[in-house]
């Protein structure tokens, strides 16, 4: 039986995560599966955002998870080439984490947002040599305030933390903070990639574009050529 050109692209890992080719696809699967919906929303900040993005609805749709987990298997082979260890956190991120951590044979651990009231009262779950280089895997990149607490969490459990990977960045001050912390963060795409290869593609409206681009200037992110 012949697979669909999406079950064909995840099986092969063919598509380059920094391709435009790539960037289309996976920007056009988020907005039909409604991972992607633009309008007007309020974050769990409190913050208005003219779109919001659910990858949690990834892993229900199989080809695509793997297409994107090969995704982020690029990038840090790519960008990250020497490290020991993945870590996420809950509950989002870690979804994509331990996949990832699967698919390239490398140890993962993930960081709790509160210790339990019982057992160890751990943070960090899982065996975390101490010096061991963690790479921290998370699926949207937003102001960093939950990673940052994640950094601190391993870095006080011997954990060296200097890289981060995301899904998605939504360039609204999580490269920036972390930084601050001497953290990188490479991410598979930008909202304003996603955004701009939408709307080149006729599938999101001038007012739509507009609307993300003010969203990621006000909060200091936006990328120019």
């Amino acid at each position: 039986m012949t697979k669909d050109k999406n079950e064909s692209l995840a099986d092969q890992h063919i598509v380059s995560s920094s391709s435009s080719d790539f960037t289309l696809e996976f920007a056009s699967f988020l907005l039909k599966s409604n991972a992607l919906k633009f309008g007007a929303f309020t974050l769990a900040s409190g913050k208005p955002s003219p779109y919001y993005i659910d990858l949690r609805m990834l892993p229900s749709f199989p080809a695509h998870f793997r297409l994107t987990i090969g995704a982020l298997k690029d990038v840090v082979a790519k960008k990250m080439p020497s490290f020991d260890t993945f870590a996420s956190v809950p509950t989002s991120g870690l979804v994509f984490g331990s996949a990832l951590a699967y698919e390239m044979e490398k140890p993962f651990v993930y960081v709790r947002k509160e210790s339990k009231g019982y057992g160890m009262s751990k943070l960090v779950e899982g065996h975390l040599a101490s010096g061991a280089k963690v790479v921290i895997v998370d699926d949207v990149a937003t102001t960093g305030l939950s990673v940052s607490k994640a950094i601190d969490a391993l870095r006080a459990n011997g954990g060296v933390v200097e890289d981060v990977v995301a899904v998605v960045n939504r360039m609204e001050g999580a490269e920036e903070k972390l930084k601050q912390m001497g953290v990188r963060l490479v991410s598979v795409a930008t909202i304003q990639d996603i955004a701009s290869s939408l709307h080149r593609a006729g599938l999101v409206d001038d007012s739509t574009m507009d609307a993300v681009v003010k969203q990621i200037a006000a909060s200091g992110g936006l990328e120019t050529d």
